[in-house]
């Protein structure tokens, strides 16, 4: 079912919903979100931290609103998308980091 493209067609409210909610509050969600979406086991501080080229204060900022919001989790000191079929449509959308 979720290799149907009209899968993700008839989720994109949802998907859409959640991207657009990362615009607000806590700057750089959506970098953070593309720099995930490719690393299905996950992402660390330093890693991210690279990946988006933001500072730590900042970083930890945005991901405590992410995790506020149940889009990303932490597990282990890693950060992951927390929802699978949000995390396909990031990395469909938005062709991961780019």
């Amino acid at each position: 079912m979720i290799n149907d493209p009209e899968f993700f067609s008839r989720g994109r409210y949802y998907f859409t919903g959640v991207w657009g909610q990362a615009t607000q509050g806590a700057s750089g969600q959506q970098e953070i979100l593309k720099a995930l979406a490719p690393h299905l086991e996950g992402m660390n501080l330093d890693r991210l931290s690279q990946e988006t080229g933001m500072d730590e204060t900042s970083l930890q900022e945005a991901l405590k609103t992410l995790e506020r919001h149940d889009v990303v989790q932490e597990s282990d000191g890693c950060y992951s998308i927390t929802v699978e079929l949000f995390r396909r449509w990031v990395e469909m959308s938005w062709g991961g980091k780019g």
